[in-house]
């Protein structure tokens, strides 16, 4: 039986998600200019030995950053949504609440504003868009809207679903009876 040294008991092994999330973290709050490793290391209490047995470059971090907004913010949130049994209303109305919840939208614009100085964010960023306005205008045609009033809604929904987290306005926040009255006024005819 092999016993932890004091040194590695305190010493938190850290995983790749972990890795990832602290990037975001300091994307949405400094910038691509502070994606670091030493400095993201440093915040998590890790030294650069952790980032390699994760990483093998600066690159692979940069594509796994990438891939995991997608994959999280993105992919996961279509399937799950898609995967109601309810209507298209009321997918819509759940998908409202969800990305309110986790705060989804949270990263959207530093992603953006990371994508409109590299290319390679930028081809990932329009992918993220394009899977997004493909799953919201299938909800709204389902919930039969037609052009050209459909393009407008869409592209209103999710210009709102992306950025509104970032416009600081008075009041409490969202609750559930705001999500609910934005909703209506998204779906209402």
């Amino acid at each position: 039986m092999t016993t932890k040294t004091n040194t590695e008991a305190a010493t938190p092994r850290f995983s790749k998600d972990s890795w990832l999330r602290a990037a975001m973290e300091a994307l949405a709050k400094e910038g691509q200019a502070r994606l670091k490793v030493d400095e993201i290391a440093k915040n998590l209490g890790v030294t650069k030995g952790s980032f390699y047995h994760h990483f093998k470059n600066r690159e692979d971090f940069v594509e796994s950053i990438l891939d995991f907004w997608a994959d999280s913010f993105t992919e996961y949130v279509i399937q799950t949504i898609g995967n109601l049994e309810a209507s298209a209303s009321d997918k819509l109305l759940e998908l409202m609440r969800l990305v309110e919840r986790e705060g989804l939208d949270r990263y959207d614009i530093a992603f953006r504003s990371w994508a409109a100085q590299d290319p390679k964010v930028a081809e990932v960023v329009q992918k993220v868009d394009v899977a997004r306005h493909r799953f919201i205008t299938t909800l709204f045609k389902e919930m039969g809207f037609k052009e050209p009033e459909l393009s407008m809604r869409v592209k209103i929904w999710l210009v709102y679903a992306s950025a509104q987290r970032t416009i600081r306005f008075p009041g409490k926040g969202e609750t559930d009876e705001l999500i609910v009255q934005r909703h209506r006024f998204f779906t209402e005819a």
